[in-house]
């Protein structure tokens, strides 16, 4: 590969690398945050968990957390950690208090 082709690899890694956001209705809500993980280090490097917590509303009821295993202890943690993509999903209602 050429200089241009590992240029282009890194401006794919960097836009599609920690995006994260969210979805309001009157009702409830839903936040998510991605990180890319490649060879054991993550872009960007701050947890997925802690971003998606601060994109839910001051009032929020949070009913479900969903989170890709990354730890060292189990065989999909690892190869997650190896390459791959950690994404936490939180879902739940605001309350009208």
């Amino acid at each position: 590969m050429n200089i241009k082709h590992y240029l282009m690899l890194a401006a794919c890694v960097t836009v599609i690398t920690g995006c994260s956001g969210h979805r309001t209705t009157e009702e409830a809500f839903t936040t998510h945050a991605e990180s890319a993980n490649i060879l054991f280090f993550q872009i960007p490097s701050t947890d997925t968990k802690t971003r998606a917590l601060a994109l839910a509303p001051e009032n929020a009821k949070i009913e479900t957390m969903t989170t890709t295993p990354n730890d060292l202890s189990s065989v999909s943690g690892v190869l997650n950690r190896i390459i791959g993509v950690d994404r936490t999903t939180i879902t739940g209602t605001i309350n009208k208090d």
